[in-house]
C-alpha cells in the first residue's frame, strides 16, 4: 500500500469509531497542545470535536520575561518561582552548542552569543536557532540566502522575525525583512533616484524560511494601500524593532515610523503608520485587547491600542502614565520575581578566574527567596499591592526601559536603573488602576565584569514576555 493510501486507510478506520470514543482519544492529547493542534488540521470532523469540546487551550501560560543584554552571551529569565508541583521552566539554553568559547588563557570568545532576536507563542528566535525552551527542542537555521536586488536598497540590512501559531500547525516561519539604515554617510554614497523611490515597494519579495520544508524561499507580498514614504523619508534610526503575530497576520515594526502588517494567508501587506507623537523607542507588543504600542513622551509613558474595527488600522490613545512613582521607588527589592543569573553561573562553572567565594555568598543571600530549581507559577500571576510610594529621592540619572506587556492583562513591565544598568529593578504598572508593583532586581550578578567599558547606550535591554509551550 502506498503511504498516501495508508494514511487514508487510517483516517477511514478512525472515522468508524463512535464519536464519544474519538472524543475521549482526542481529549487525551489536551496535555500536549502541539499534537492536538496538529490533529485539528486532519479533517473537519476532528476539528469540530476539538472546537466543540473546547479541548485546545489556545492561551499559553505567562511565565516571565526573557531579557537579553547585548554584552552577555546568554539571555536571562526574570520570573516568579511557582508552587511545588508546577512544571519547571528555565531560561537556560545549555542544550545548544556552547555560546562562549573558553580560551587557553582563561579569556572568552563571545562571538557565538545566544541573544534572543524574537519570540512567538512559546518559541524564541536566536541568531542561528529556533528554540522551544520548555521542551528543549530546537532547529538550527540553514545558511541565509544572499540578499538580492529585488527587495534591497543601498545601505540596508535584514532583520529576522518569527511567526508561529500553535493552534494551527506545529510548523513555523522566519521572515527576513529589510531595515533601511539612517543617512550617516556622505551624500555621494546614496543614489538620488533610489532615495526618491517609494518604500516599501508595491511588489515586495522577502526571503522566508519554513520549518515544513527546512528551506529558505523567495515569497512575493503585494502591497495594499499607500507606501510609507520615500526611501529617504523612511531612513530613521530604530533601536528596537519587534514583531507580533496576531490573528493570522505578522505585524512587524520594521522601521521607526511604521508597522508592516503581513497577511500570511493572502500574501498581501499594508502599512500602518505610527502616531505622530509616538515618542522615543516605541515598543510593539500583544496584550488583552490586541496590539499595544508604548513609548516615553515628555517624561510620561504613552500607551496606544490598535483599532481595526472600522476596516482600517488606527491608534487609539489609552493614556499617558506618570513615571514619578517609578522614579521615586527607593527600596531594596529581593523578589517576588527572581533573575535566574544564567550568565554568572555559566562563568562560574567555566572560567578559573572567577571568585567562587563571591558566588557562595550570593547563593546564600538568595536561598531564602528562591529554590535551587527555577519553577514558576504560570497561572497565578496576580500582583499584590505595595505600600504608598515614598517621595522621590534625588538621583542624577535614571535609565528606564520597557520590558514588555502582560499578554492577557493590561499591565506593562518596566525597568529602572542607574548608569550602566546598576541597581536595575523590574516593575509592573497596572494600566487601569495606575498601581505600581516592584517585582525584583534584574541586575545580573557581577554584570560590570561583562560590560568591557561600553558606554551606557550600548547596554540596551532587549526583552520579550515568555509563554512556554509544552
Amino acid at each position: 500500500m502506498e503511504p498516501q493510501d495508508e494514511q487514508h486507510g487510517d483516517l477511514a478506520l478512525a472515522a468508524r469509531l463512535p464519536e464519544d470514543v474519538l472524543t475521549d482519544v482526542l481529549r487525551r492529547l489536551a496535555a500536549t497542545p502541539r499534537w492536538l493542534a496538529f490533529s485539528r488540521s486532519v479533517c473537519k470532523e476532528w476539528r469540530a470535536i476539538i472546537d466543540g469540546e473546547s479541548l485546545l487551550c489556545t492561551r499559553l501560560p505567562f511565565t516571565g520575561i526573557f531579557i537579553s543584554l547585548a554584552v552577555l552571551p546568554f539571555p536571562e529569565l526574570f520570573s516568579r518561582p511557582s508552587a511545588p508541583g508546577r512544571p519547571a521552566v528555565s531560561g537556560k539554553l545549555h542544550f545548544l552548542a556552547p555560546a562562549v568559547k573558553v580560551l587557553p588563557d582563561g579569556g572568552c570568545d563571545w562571538r557565538g552569543s545566544h541573544c534572543i532576536k524574537g519570540h512567538c507563542n512559546g518559541l524564541i528566535l536566536l541568531r542561528d536557532y529556533v528554540v522551544n525552551p520548555a521542551t528543549q527542542r530546537w532547529d538550527r537555521l540553514p545558511e541565509r540566502p544572499r540578499d538580492n536586488d529585488k527587495g534591497m536598497v543601498r545601505h540596508s540590512r535584514c532583520n529576522e522575525y518569527l511567526a508561529f501559531d500553535h493552534t494551527v500547525s506545529s510548523h513555523y516561519q522566519v521572515f527576513r525583512i529589510p531595515y533601511l539604515q539612517p543617512r550617516w554617510r556622505s551624500d555621494n554614497e546614496y543614489d538620488p533616484i533610489e532615495e526618491a523611490s517609494e518604500w516599501p515597494p508595491s511588489r515586495y519579495i522577502l526571503h522566508v524560511f519554513s520549518s515544513r520544508t527546512s528551506t529558505w524561499k523567495e515569497r512575493l507580498f503585494v502591497r495594499q494601500g499607500d507606501a510609507a514614504g520615500t526611501v529617504a523619508e523612511t531612513r530613521q534610526f530604530s533601536r528596537r524593532l519587534l514583531s507580533v503575530y496576531w490573528r493570522g497576520s505578522l505585524y512587524v515594526h520594521c522601521q521607526n515610523n511604521f508597522v508592516m502588517r503581513l497577511s500570511l494567508s493572502e500574501d498581501k501587506y499594508n502599512i500602518i503608520k505610527l502616531p505622530m507623537d509616538a515618542g522615543r523607542d516605541p515598543y510593539l507588543g500583544l496584550s488583552q485587547k490586541g496590539l499595544y504600542l508604548a513609548s516615553f513622551v515628555n517624561h510620561h509613558l504613552r500607551v496606544c491600542i490598535m483599532d481595526e474595527s472600522s476596516g482600517h488600522a488606527q491608534w487609539i490613545l489609552k493614556n499617558d502614565y506618570d513615571l514619578n512613582p517609578v522614579k521615586a521607588f527607593n527600596r531594596q527589592v529581593n523578589g517576588p520575581w527572581i533573575l535566574e543569573d544564567i550568565n554568572y553561573h555559566f562563568v562560574l562553572s567555566r572560567l578559573p578566574k572567577v571568585n567562587k567565594e563571591a558566588v557562595i555568598r550570593y547563593c546564600q543571600k538568595k536561598k531564602a527567596v528562591v529554590q535551587e530549581k527555577f519553577e514558576w507559577n504560570s497561572d497565578d500571576d496576580d500582583f499584590y499591592e505595595h505600600e504608598d510610594i515614598v517621595e522621590a529621592h534625588q538621583h542624577k540619572y535614571f535609565d528606564m526601559e520597557i520590558l514588555g506587556f502582560h499578554p492577557y492583562k493590561e499591565i506593562i513591565f518596566l525597568s529602572r536603573a542607574e548608569n550602566f544598568k546598576l541597581n536595575a529593578t523590574g516593575f509592573a504598572y497596572h494600566l487601569n488602576s495606575f498601581k505600581l508593583e516592584s517585582l525584583g532586581s534584574i541586575y545580573p550578578t557581577d554584570y560590570a565584569k561583562f560590560d568591557f567599558g561600553l558606554p551606557n547606550e550600548s547596554c540596551y535591554i532587549y526583552s520579550f514576555p515568555y509563554t512556554p509551550m509544552y
